[in-house]
């Protein structure tokens, strides 16, 4: 698996004055705005392996997950320990994709199907 840092500047087009001052509805996270991101890509495997915590147990504002071939599941950690509950993402829903805000110190995620192996990214981006 490799993690890839990279720097996030929004979308420009979900900017929207109100009342006397830009709010941005999409990216704006309690008056914080991600500007980096951590991108982790591979194929899944057939079973949980270990936590993969963010460095230095950074907590994610919010992830996105996507798959392309096959269906896989995902558990998040808030504390870089414990497992949050188990999650799917199909790659024939949600354009294969999915988004939360979401703060978590770590992942984990498997193959749907032992041996139908799915192709992954993972991007947790942070303030």
């Amino acid at each position: 698996m490799a993690a890839h840092v990279g720097m996030f500047y929004g979308y420009k087009g979900f900017v929207f004055p109100v009342g006397g001052r830009v709010q941005l509805p999409f990216w704006e996270l309690d008056g914080r705005i991600p500007t980096r991101n951590l991108t982790y890509s591979g194929n899944a495997l057939d079973a949980y392996p270990a936590i993969t915590t963010f460095p230095r147990l950074e907590q994610s504002e919010a992830i996105l997950i996507q798959t392309w071939d096959n269906k896989l599941m995902f558990k998040l950690s808030a504390d870089g320990v414990n497992y949050e509950d188990e999650q799917e993402v199909d790659p024939d829903l949600n354009l294969g994709s999915w988004f939360h805000r979401v703060t978590a110190r770590g992942f984990a995620l498997e193959n749907e199907s032992a041996g139908a192996v799915a192709r992954y990214q993972l991007v947790a981006f942070f303030v």
